[in-house]
């Protein structure tokens, strides 16, 4: 199935990353005047189970209230627009970072000095005491998924919720302040 416009609203500009779960698409906002962009992040739940399906759909709500929370309340971290489910498929929609991972980062600019290693942990375990505080356990920490914004080249991290998984396994990206 082609994705063009997903609830009336968001445009598919492209896929970002798949995974066994489902799929994740840059796109854009059709009713905000900017256009704004926005991420798309798409769970296919693999199931003819009525009772796991509705399973799914409750752990869905509240993986999408627990992105709302922690992007309400930090703005360290994405916020989240909107969710919804549509043909079947969950729909989470983010704030859309532009950056490079770590990983890109590193193979482009070869090691970091001792420096820039240092501050790249020190602010990942400041935002990761937050969300720990918060009772949400990171569960897949590693270059690819620290993302340096292109605006400020401040780090992001992919920050896993619940049991709950999708090709990033429901993540939301969370901001790293450098001090």
């Amino acid at each position: 199935m082609t994705l063009t416009l997903l609830n009336n609203r968001y445009q598919v500009l492209r896929v970002l990353g798949s995974g066994g779960f489902g799929k994740t698409f840059l796109a854009e906002d059709t009713q905000m005047p900017s256009g704004k962009r926005c991420v798309i992040k798409q769970l296919i739940p693999v199931i003819n189970n009525p009772q796991l399906y509705q399973l799914i759909q409750e752990r869905f709500q509240k993986e999408a209230a627990v992105l709302e929370e922690l992007g309400d309340h930090n703005t360290q971290i994405p916020r989240l627009y909107a969710y919804f489910s549509e043909g079947g498929e969950f729909y989470l929609i983010q704030e859309y970072i532009e950056g490079q991972t770590l990983s890109e980062k590193l193979q482009e600019q070869g090691l970091f000095n001792e420096v820039t290693v240092k501050e790249i942990l020190i602010n990942i375990l400041e935002i990761l005491e937050y969300v720990h505080g918060k009772g949400i356990v990171h569960r897949d920490i590693k270059p690819e998924n620290i993302i340096l914004r292109f605006s400020d080249n401040k780090p992001r991290s992919e920050e896993h919720t619940s049991e709950l998984q999708s090709p990033d396994h429901l993540v939301c990206r969370l901001l790293l302040e450098k001090k």
